[in-house]
């Protein structure tokens, strides 16, 4: 191991400030030194950006990266997807693209847990991009990148329904409509025979007869999708 580098002092101004510059640099370059040597790891190459430091079997990169997810996985929560690298080529001037720039890996090599969701199901939507923390990877052959991200996404958000069940209300009693539930893609089923957490009034409503029809819902405290509002309307006749 080589010895650390020394502190410089000085007893006069200008040398005052430069010896404390220096010895910043030194504490960096010792401090450096320590960890390297410590963990057993080598620096392989120094750049503008920063240092590369790497072991004999694992890489220390950035451990940053941005994910693009292109399906669901089994598990709740879980999702599959691509890795993106490089630098981005956005301009000011013109709506966000993603991937503005940056390369695709051109396979799904990302396992996507998302830290928000803590029960069965998916929230996510398939075509969406996030900023994750690389943790690992998995077990499986060829391997992925494990990548950690926190996307709770909005409170009460956008969803596709299709009618599947249910009857209309009464003079007495409210509507029991119920829905298949959607992405707003259309590509995920997050629910069927899904009612309605809004409370009805008693009396005849009507479903929507748009295709596709659009709706909002949000996720409980336990997990379960509720279907919030399925766009029904009450049927009245004219006033006389």
């Amino acid at each position: 191991m080589q010895p650390a580098l020394p502190q410089w002092s000085a007893h006069h101004e200008p040398w005052q400030t430069i010896a404390r510059q220096i010895n910043r640099i030194v504490d960096a370059v010792n401090t450096d030194a320590s960890l390297i040597a410590t963990d057993g790891l080598n620096t392989h190459r120094i750049h503008s950006a920063g240092s590369s430091i790497s072991g004999q079997h694992r890489h220390i990169g950035y451990p940053m990266v941005v994910v693009h997810i292109t399906a669901v996985d089994a598990g709740g929560g879980k999702y599959a997807g691509h890795l993106f690298s490089g630098n981005s080529n956005a301009a000011s001037s013109t709506n966000i693209t993603m991937p503005e720039g940056m390369r695709d890996s051109g396979n799904t090599n990302a396992l996507i847990l998302n830290l928000a969701e803590f029960s069965a199901g998916h929230r996510l939507l398939i075509g969406s991009f996030h900023i994750g923390l690389k943790a690992g990877m998995t077990a499986e052959s060829p391997p992925r990148m494990i990548v950690l991200i926190d996307s709770s996404g909005p409170v009460l958000f956008p969803v596709r329904i299709s009618k599947d069940g249910g009857a209309d209300g009464t003079q007495s009693a409210p509507a029991t409509w119920t829905y298949t539930v959607t992405s707003i893609d259309g590509l995920t089923t997050w629910g069927t025979q899904q009612p309605l957490a809004r409370p009805r009034p008693n009396g005849s409503m009507l479903p929507q007869t748009a295709s596709p029809a659009f709706a909002m819902a949000f996720v409980d405290a336990a997990g379960m999708l509720r279907l919030w509002d399925a766009g029904e309307v009450q049927n009245t006749t004219a006033c006389t």
